[in-house]
């Protein structure tokens, strides 16, 4: 009888361990699962918070004093970018680049190009981040005004953040 006995033991042992084999290789491949699924929501939300942060810069610079046209005491134009201010804003960003700029901009590239009448292409800001791993561009479509000339064009904005 004590051969029956230790040979049930036996078993159920094997069962027991089989079973706690089978529910640690069940929480392996729920953590696993679980790690996948936390990169993809991680890099998901990392484009999200890269495609905010480029409509934010292309709002800091639309609504940029040192940018949009103005007369006198008159309320600004909407969407509208002063060609004699474009010229000039080059050098105040570079000699307020550390103290100013770089906090409302951070790694970024900001153009305004000119498609009519005169196609041409000003850089407003320039802070290239060297070793980048994504990339966002946005658009926006503005007027510009040229007073030298008393005319209005169109062209665009184009802001690319990196991160």
């Amino acid at each position: 009888m004590v051969t029956k006995i230790s040979r049930k033991g036996q078993v159920q042992l094997s069962e027991t361990i089989a079973v706690l084999f089978i529910f640690f290789v069940l929480i392996v491949f729920g953590i696993i699962f679980y790690y996948k699924y936390q990169q993809v929501a991680i890099k998901q939300q990392s484009e999200e918070l890269l495609a905010a942060r480029a409509m934010d810069t292309t709002l800091r610079i639309l609504f940029l004093p040192e940018l949009f046209c103005s007369q006198g005491d008159a309320e600004p134009e909407d969407n509208c970018i002063d060609v004699l201010k474009l010229r000039q804003v080059n050098e105040t960003i570079q000699k307020h680049l550390e103290d100013y700029y770089f906090d409302l901009f951070s790694y970024s590239t900001v153009t305004v190009a000119q498609l009519y009448p005169v196609p041409r292409t000003f850089v407003v800001y320039d802070k290239l981040k060297l070793e980048y791993t994504k990339r966002e561009s946005t658009y926006f479509v503005v007027s510009v005004r040229d007073d030298t000339l008393g005319s209005y064009g169109y062209g665009y904005v184009k802001v690319e953040v990196y991160s």
